[in-house]
């Protein structure tokens, strides 16, 4: 995993839902996560996700799939030289207040620092099964 400061609106961003999917086979979008994955890594995209989705993502696999999936997900990640790692910053924190305070439901507030960061880095594409990024005005590729 690579920190990454580049601003490229070729990236695409990776959310807790893809993640999830891709290495859990009872996950509902798991043949879809593993389609995709496989067709953009073929394309050699480059993806990016924050430090707020990992940790996200690490208790939700560990959550559903136990803590031996999970530590293999995240030394996946590790040996990863797609994937860069984006550290949330307290103005992304502050910035992702104003999408929290949305009336939407099931908002996250790791989804609105994945919409600051996002916005932040110009990135409009996104990894997600999460309809909130589509109606936060991001496109979901599925």
């Amino acid at each position: 995993m690579k920190k990454s400061t580049r601003k490229n609106s070729d990236e695409l961003f990776i959310d807790t839902s893809a993640f999830k999917a891709l290495v859990d086979p009872k996950d509902e979008f798991h043949s879809a996560a593993v389609r995709i994955w496989d067709s953009l890594r073929n394309k050699h995209n480059r993806f990016i996700t924050t430090n707020y989705v990992l940790d996200e993502s690490f208790t939700l696999i560990r959550v559903r799939c136990g803590v031996q999936v999970a530590d293999i997900f995240r030394h996946t990640l590790l040996k990863s030289p797609e994937l860069s790692i984006i550290r949330v910053t307290i103005d992304d924190e502050a910035s992702a207040w104003k999408w929290f305070m949305n009336d939407w439901n099931k908002l996250s507030f790791t989804d609105t620092v994945s919409f600051a960061v996002m916005t932040r880095l110009n990135i409009r594409r996104v990894v997600t099964f999460d309809k909130h990024f589509s109606r936060a005005g991001f496109l979901m590729v599925l």
